[in-house]
């Protein structure tokens, strides 16, 4: 008798070891990403790579029944960008009790020649790829993609002024207009 009770409970120890191991494997179909930048729906580059922070890229962990998995380390989530060349910083340390992180993301001077113009964002955690990324929109002050910021691109700039061109529109408010100027003019000259 007492043999089966010392059996029982070390099944249910094992059976709990195995529930809590999975506990802590993020699910690829549950997890998420997210853009949370409302001020700035989009991200502005330079050649330079002294473009716009974007923030915040936020990344749901969750496990297989959609439970949010708590402190994983920043260091295990890595992201692949299709279309252009980023990098993210963390901003958070760890997932917090919903399972999320946030991270920034800056833009380097490979962004420029986007077509179509946005980041596709596919985070990973360890080593599970999530399913669903994110699609992140671009512009740049090199508008002609030609690697400077020059004469070329402020006729093309002067061109779209007072329109909904999202290419010019720098503060991505819904309009080409002096803030855009402004934003444009402190760029001026920039080189890869």
């Amino acid at each position: 008798m007492t043999r089966s009770i010392v059996g029982a409970l070390v099944g249910l120890l094992v059976l709990s070891c195995a529930i809590g191991a999975s506990a802590g494997i993020p699910d690829p179909d549950n997890s998420t990403v997210e853009l949370t930048d409302t001020s700035a729906p989009g991200m502005t580059t330079c050649p330079l790579g002294d473009g716009s922070v974007y923030q915040y890229v936020k990344v749901y962990a969750l496990n297989g029944d959609s439970n949010p998995i708590a402190g994983i380390p920043w260091s295990s989530f890595f992201f692949t960008t299709v279309g252009g060349d980023c990098y993210f910083t963390h901003v958070d340390d760890e997932t917090d009790g919903n399972g999320m992180i946030r991270f920034e993301v800056v833009g380097s001077e490979g962004i420029v020649e986007l077509d179509p113009n946005y980041l596709e964002i596919i985070p990973q955690i360890y080593t599970v790829a999530l399913t669903v990324g994110a699609q992140l929109e671009c512009n740049s002050y090199d508008m002609n993609t030609d690697g400077t910021v020059g004469l070329a691109d402020f006729g093309m700039f002067s061109a779209i002024y007072g329109t909904m061109d999202k290419s010019g529109d720098y503060n991505w408010d819904g309009t080409v207009g002096l803030a855009d100027f402004g934003m444009f003019s402190a760029h001026y000259g920039h080189s890869e």
